[in-house]
């Protein structure tokens, strides 16, 4: 799907995860599960995003079937930052993350529950993809509910058991910004290709200087994915040659 809006093109591809709830033009009820949008990533850079839970009551676990455009982003990990003890995660399917958290594990006892409020329980950690998509892409992340399951994918669990779906829980979706590289720009300073920039990234391959995730994506200069390789240094001295 291709959404325009404004001046800028936006891609919005996809499916994936989780979202931040706000107070203001966001989902708002008892119940909320959110994921960070607007993360902004250089391509090549793994970026994490923020799985959120608001509740107006004690909860015991959550369910989600997060799904995103392959092509764009790659799932890496998922970190818990607090209160829930158990994960189960499915990312054997490109382009799907099936995560299952508890607040303990199901064979243990005597862990209270998460109380009602507000809490990151852990992060989604993405990768943006190191090609070449000729500009700016905003990737959607959305929540997935597969029509081969029976149930909901998308769920809070209480602490009887039962759970919270629609209308009464909120989903609040997310985003991946990847930035368009500047190619050649290797030092950072916003010119591409000069001498400055041959230096930098001879530094870099000797192993006496290191580069940002941004300079990184911009030393890859002959746009084969493969950042800051003896390959782009050769391109980036023929192109400043010829100038």
């Amino acid at each position: 799907m291709f959404k325009y809006n404004g001046l800028s093109k936006t891609i919005c591809l996809g499916l994936v995860v989780l979202a931040v709830w706000c107070s203001s033009g966001q989902a708002q009820g008892d119940f909320n599960v959110s994921l960070e949008g607007g993360v902004v990533a250089d391509p090549g850079q793994i970026v994490a995003l923020g799985v959120i839970v608001v509740s107006s009551d004690s909860v015991a676990g959550l369910d989600v079937l997060l799904g995103f455009d392959p092509d764009l982003l790659s799932f890496s990990s998922f970190e818990l930052l607090r209160r829930f003890q158990y994960v189960d995660r499915d990312d054997s399917q490109a382009g799907k993350l099936r995560l299952i958290l508890r607040r303990h594990d199901p064979d243990s006892t005597g862990i209270s529950a998460l109380n009602p409020g507000t809490d990151t329980l852990g992060l989604v950690w993405l990768g943006a993809t190191s090609r070449d998509l000729l500009m700016d892409v905003e990737v959607a992340v959305l929540f997935y509910d597969d029509t081969a399951t029976p149930y909901d994918d998308n769920r809070l669990v209480r602490t009887d058991s039962s759970f919270v779906t629609p209308p009464e829980l909120q989903w609040v979706d997310g985003s991946v910004f990847i930035r368009h590289a500047l190619y050649g720009d290797v030092n950072g300073d916003g010119y591409a290709a000069t001498v400055a920039d041959i230096v930098s990234l001879a530094n870099y391959l000797a192993g006496s200087q290191s580069l940002t995730s941004r300079q990184r994506a911009n030393a890859d200069v002959n746009r084969d994915g493969f950042q800051a390789t003896i390959a782009d240094l050769t391109e980036l001295i023929r192109v400043v040659a010829e100038e």
